[in-house]
């Protein structure tokens, strides 16, 4: 059985701070461990453990694989699979079991990871997106795309046997980009974060953290939380 297979498609491989990954940009990261999540309505997402200049955190990229229906989404199945060709993977074995400090305030939590995708270094381009939901705030990291770590290869440049180096540059003009819905606007976001965030966390563990944790294997990833 295999979670993903990487397609090499041309459609499918195109490109479309501090330490503490918290705005915009294009971020040298570890990847410890991919987290896979289903929702109530059975859409697989992927989310990410990382490291960034030594800090490991949860980035909820909204990396969803498959709608409720079970079809590929889009958007983040596209994503992802430009993230296992960077990779050199053609497929991704199924989950497995694991515990992540990715609780509250680093507490061990059950989950399933992908460990085809574990300690894979590469750079991730973050945007950050604001909304509004029940009359709060959300603030929420989106995925853009995935670089090779040693030379900034898209997807792309790696199955076209391409130079490397032209689309990390070609991306680059959008770095500081952040997009803002529901008639928020820069200054609103400014003020918010300053204060607080009030009224509501109004970041993405509120609306994007896991739902489930789904069962597809026994092996365990990491140390296991301790009794």
């Amino acid at each position: 059985m295999s979670f993903f297979n990487a397609s090499k498609k041309k459609e499918d491989v195109q490109q479309g701070g501090s330490n503490h990954i918290t705005g915009s940009g294009f971020f040298p990261i570890t990847i410890l461990a991919p987290v896979v999540s289903v929702s109530k309505g059975g859409s697989e997402s992927v989310d990410l453990y990382v490291e960034h200049q030594g800090q490991k955190q949860i980035v909820f990229g909204n990396l969803r694989v498959t709608n409720n229906d079970k079809t590929p989404n889009k958007i983040g199945a596209k994503i992802f699979n430009q993230l296992l060709i960077i990779a050199g993977l053609d497929t991704v074995a199924d989950p497995v079991d694991a515990e992540l400090p990715i609780g509250k305030k680093g507490a061990s939590k059950p989950c399933s990871v992908l460990e085809d995708l574990a300690d894979l270094d590469v750079v991730m381009r973050v945007q950050m997106e604001y909304s509004k939901y029940n009359g709060n705030i959300q603030e929420k990291k989106i995925i853009k795309s995935f670089f090779r770590a040693d030379d900034n290869a898209t997807a792309e440049e790696i199955v076209n046997e391409e130079t490397p180096g032209a689309g990390y540059v070609r991306e680059g003009k959008y770095e500081n980009n952040v997009t803002y819905k529901d008639g928020l606007d820069e200054a609103t976001i400014t003020a918010w974060i300053s204060a607080k965030r009030p009224d509501g966390t109004g970041t993405e563990s509120s609306e994007s953290s896991p739902k489930e944790a789904p069962s597809f294997g026994t092996k365990r990833f990491g140390k296991p939380a301790d009794d």
